[in-house]
């Protein structure tokens, strides 16, 4: 041994010679003096001792189905504070934040004064409490408390699992590495890092993971893709960089780029998607907590054409700001939507068009325009209130927004063109508590619920009209087999109408439709699109503002498994106009029913299945009973890999 433990001695004794290791002594009673409980002090403070720690070993494997840390061969562990810790073998459970090492352990205090062998040590950090079995002439237990390594308390009961080490065998390994710089229950650093592909070990220089408990931290700037397989290069307490692989059909692979920044009360992430096709989408989300009951938050989006990051040929923008205030049962938003049609300036060259010009970049396909409209809107929310001791509740909520652009009119009335105009908003609505229409008296909880609500919504608009929405639900949930069968039914019904009184038909003019097939191709009046052969249905000439939509659906869940999920839908609608089947339209390599209106019959299948803790796969495809005499099966299936 060379460690030196200093001891306290009662006040008035000469200073004895300093013994090389503690006396064993045994845990104090209750009713034992104060002066008998061994006591850390003075207990230093804490700072960033219990913070970032570097592991060193042979071999560091990363188990991510555990989240837990794994060294092996000559491990090295420098704490916060400069303390040292060898030993043979070593594991941290990221979630518990803890870790133990075991065989061959020997301990060193940060001011290099001694080191003192033992069989293993244990870290709490969330207890600041450490637990060490030194290798002593007598059998004996260390408990240290606030990192004071040299004022055990001796004999102490510890935990039962203080030195426990887990059984990780058959677990994936999701990398390994050399070293691991571990900030508790915030990340770890892995250089240099090998992550496993199930085929191949690639390397990397390193591997940053963040494991933050803020829900800050989970935000997503990217837009949707099927696959997606995310590298995270860089980051600290509070900052993340992530490069990302991905798949979706028009792109096919790509790269993209996300940065987080993020702390207990807000978020900023930016992102760049994709990074080597001339289709670019920059994303920034922000928020920020002002005060318990304000808060903001801001997404903007600009879509630009442009190699690599040269000067782009079009770039159009949108963004939103929202102010968030809490008042007493109802809470009040303030939100400013902006379009830009395009950042850039006029160019010099255009095109000119029937005498009118036609402003581009490049060539006719980047075309320039000056349009900026904006929305406000100030909206009021309240609480959901109960209506006296009945099963049934409501919830009221207003609003007033103004719409704006100075170029091209928003609508045009009556030959008059229209660049400005307001409307307000009044709406309730009724909703039922889950009603048990049939109990299972049996106790196995097969009851038939029932839920309904009820929706009304009336906006008035500065030009002479206004808009009812009128929205139904009633549903039926059996539980056939808890937690593993379900079916449910529902049925919605939504009447729109628009109303202009006296000028309902300059509004709304009759369209010169008939009905019939034509054997040419037309345009379809509804999408613009050429279809050959098209029907137009004789309900659509009727129409003059007033719609309705009735949908009903009979969906059956089935969870064999926590790993497996089956859901079947059916759907049926009868509508108002009725709909009209669109041509097929090819979106890189998907194809695509571009309709009108909602198909009157459909049938979704969806499989979701879990290959690992972590990952998740969804296969769905949809059945349109030959609507439009071609829409069949959905052209493709859906498959989407799901973190």
């Amino acid at each position: 041994m060379k460690i030196t433990l200093a001891q306290n001695e009662p006040a008035g004794t000469a200073t004895a010679a300093p013994q090389m290791i503690p006396q064993p002594q045994p845990v104090p009673s209750a009713s034992a003096p104060p002066d008998a409980v061994p006591r850390a002090t003075p207990l230093p403070v804490t700072g960033r001792r219990l913070a970032t720690f570097r592991v060193k070993a042979d071999k560091v494997v990363f188990y991510a189905n555990r989240f837990i840390v794994g060294a092996d061969g000559n491990v090295d562990i420098t704490l916060g504070d400069g303390t040292r810790v060898r030993g043979n073998t070593f594991f941290m459970d990221l979630r518990l934040n803890r870790f133990v090492v075991a065989g061959n352990v020997r301990l060193r205090l940060n001011d290099g004064s001694g080191e003192i062998d033992g069989a293993a040590f244990a870290e709490y950090f969330d207890f600041d409490r450490a637990y060490f079995v030194p290798i002593t002439t007598e059998p004996d237990r260390w408990t240290f408390g606030a990192g004071d390594y040299r004022h055990p308390f001796l004999g102490r009961r510890m935990p039962g699992d203080v030195f426990f080490l887990p059984d990780l065998t058959g677990e994936s390994q999701f990398l390994t590495a050399r070293v691991a710089t571990i900030d508790p229950r915030v990340s770890v650093r892995f250089t240099p890092a090998a992550l496993n592909f199930g085929l191949a070990r690639i390397p990397f220089p390193s591997y940053f993971l963040e494991f933050s408990a803020s829900p800050n931290y989970a935000e997503n700037g990217l837009a949707g893709a099927f696959v997606d397989g995310p590298y995270d290069f860089a980051g600290g307490r509070n900052t993340l960089a992530t490069a990302h692989i991905r798949y979706d059909s028009i792109n096919k692979v790509y790269p993209a780029l996300e940065l987080h920044q993020f702390t207990d009360n807000g978020y900023a992430v930016g992102s760049i998607n994709p990074l080597t096709r001339p289709l670019k989408q920059y994303n920034v989300l922000a928020y920020d907590r002002l005060s318990p009951d304000i808060a903001t938050q801001f997404f903007g989006q600009e879509n630009t054409f442009q190699h690599g990051f040269s000067q782009p040929l079009s770039a159009s923008a949108f963004a939103s700001m929202q102010l968030t205030a809490g008042l007493r049962r109802s809470s009040l938003e303030v939100t400013d939507l902006m379009n830009y049609d395009s950042l850039l300036g006029r160019p010099q060259t255009f095109l000119l068009d029937y005498g009118v010009p036609v402003y581009y970049y490049g060539d006719g396909t980047h075309d320039w325009g000056p349009n900026h409209p904006s929305f406000i809107t100030l909206s009021w929310t309240g609480f959901r209130n109960r209506i006296e001791k009945l099963p049934l509740t409501f919830q009221l909520r207003s609003g007033y927004s103004v719409a704006n652009n100075t170029n091209t009119a928003l609508a045009t009335l009556g030959g008059v063109s229209i660049y400005r105009y307001w409307w307000k908003t009044l709406g309730v609505n009724l909703a039922t508590d889950q009603i048990t229409l049939l109990p299972d008296r049996s106790g196995r909880h097969r009851d038939l619920y029932f839920v309904g609500s009820f929706d009304k919504q009336r906006q008035y608009f500065s030009t002479p009209h206004h808009v009812d929405v009128t929205t139904t639900s009633l549903s039926l949930t059996k539980n056939i087999v808890p937690q593993k069968l379900t079916a449910l039914l529902s049925y919605t019904n939504q009447n729109i109408g628009d109303f202009f009184g006296p000028q309902q038909n300059d509004a709304y003019p009759y369209q010169a439709v008939t009905g019939s097939t034509s054997t040419t191709p037309v345009v379809n009046p509804i999408t613009g699109q050429t279809v050959n052969p098209v029907t137009i249905p004789v309900s659509y000439s009727a129409f003059d503002g007033f719609s309705t939509s009735r949908s009903f659906r009979e969906q059956v869940i089935f969870t064999p498994s926590t790993s497996f999920t089956f859901t079947g839908t059916l759907r049926e609608n009868r509508d108002f106009p009725v709909a009209i089947a669109g041509p097929e339209q090819i979106v890189g390599d998907q194809i695509l029913f571009e309709n009108y209106g909602v198909s009157p019959y459909e049938a979704d299948l969806d499989l979701r299945f879990r290959v690992m803790r972590t990952l998740s796969v969804d296969i769905s495809r949809s059945y349109f009973f030959n609507f439009g005499g071609v829409q069949r099966w959905s052209p493709q299936f859906f498959v989407t890999i799901l973190k």
